[in-house]
């Protein structure tokens, strides 16, 4: 009777250390978890910080053009004032026209419309981002889609980490003319 009151504190005791272990091993499983999450953030936060960068080098080189075009203008303008304004007018009329010539019209589907949206709000998307907005069943259908609006210029393709990142860049579509149907 002793031996089985001993047998059973024993065991009470052992229970009780492994009780300790688990929980120390899932608090170590946390950590580990916080640890890799945190590994994760950092590589994508690099990748964000370039893409940052490039933008803001593009944006500085695109100010930079507008920036060198008004002063040309300012500088014709100036010279032109003793009269010759109507020649002005003319001039710009005709790169008006040579503007609506160098125009490319790309027609594109509903769908691709609301894709396109989607993106210029949320700024960036993967397939799987438009898989749950356009309510397909799987990622091949966004996957597709996205591929075509890039690889007819629309949209453009940004690899972070392991999933792709597509962006809609309104300034390489200055020459170009999106045509979609009326929702």
């Amino acid at each position: 009777m002793a031996t089985k009151k001993i047998l059973e504190k024993e065991l009470y005791e052992i229970k009780m250390e492994l009780e300790k272990l688990a929980s120390k091993n899932v608090d170590n499983i946390e950590l580990l978890k916080e640890k890799h999450a945190a590994e994760d953030t950092n590589s994508n936060m690099l990748a964000l910080i370039k893409f940052m960068m490039d933008e803001n080098k593009k944006t500085t080189m695109l100010m930079k053009g507008i920036s060198d075009t008004l002063t040309q203008l300012t500088n014709e303008l100036k010279s032109d004032q003793s009269g010759e304004a109507t020649e002005l007018q003319e001039g710009t009329a005709k790169g008006t026209r040579d503007i609506k010539e160098q125009v490319t019209e790309l027609p594109i589907s509903g769908h691709d419309a609301k894709i396109i949206e989607y993106i210029q709000v949320k700024g960036m998307a993967c397939a799987d981002d438009i898989k749950l907005h356009m309510d397909y069943k799987g990622r091949n259908a966004a996957c597709a889609r996205l591929n075509s609006l890039y690889k007819r210029g629309v949209l453009q393709r940004y690899q972070l980490g392991h999933k792709v990142y597509y962006k809609f860049d309104a300034g390489k579509a200055t020459n170009t003319l999106i045509i979609y149907p009326p929702n």
